[in-house]
């Protein structure tokens, strides 16, 4: 696939991941692999990037936000797992966070379909953590 850089340089790569670091490509002349960061891409690509590997960037207004959800989304997990809060109220407490979160992002301007794509995100990194 062709991509292109931030300075409008065509470059012919295959995207194996695109994440916080950035976008990891693969160039078929030496099989050599490179991270890019998404602000090194044109705008059209990093857009095309994160639609093709997943991914949600997180805005800068919003930052403090998914950190503190993600968070708080741990911690939850955590409790439940150790059997410090039950079932029931971990339900709750999950969907007051949720709730938050998105509202959150609804008054910084972020598309819903974008926020509930990075709530999934951060909900399956809480999962992990255990």
């Amino acid at each position: 696939m062709v991509w292109t850089n931030a300075v409008g340089v065509a470059f012919t790569a295959t995207l194996l991941s695109v994440g916080n670091d950035g976008a990891k490509f693969v160039f078929p002349e030496d099989g050599a692999t490179n991270t890019l960061s998404l602000a090194k891409l044109s705008t059209a690509s990093a857009r095309r990037a994160c639609e093709v590997g997943g991914f949600v960037p997180v805005p800068p207004a919003l930052a403090s936000t998914v950190a503190q959800t993600r968070r708080e989304l741990c911690r939850l997990a955590a409790l439940e797992a150790d059997g410090r809060i039950g079932a029931e109220a971990a339900q709750t407490r999950h969907a007051r966070i949720c709730a938050a979160f998105l509202r959150s992002c609804r008054e910084k301007g972020m598309a819903e379909d974008d926020a509930r794509a990075l709530l999934k995100s951060l909900e399956a990194a809480s999962r992990q953590i255990l």
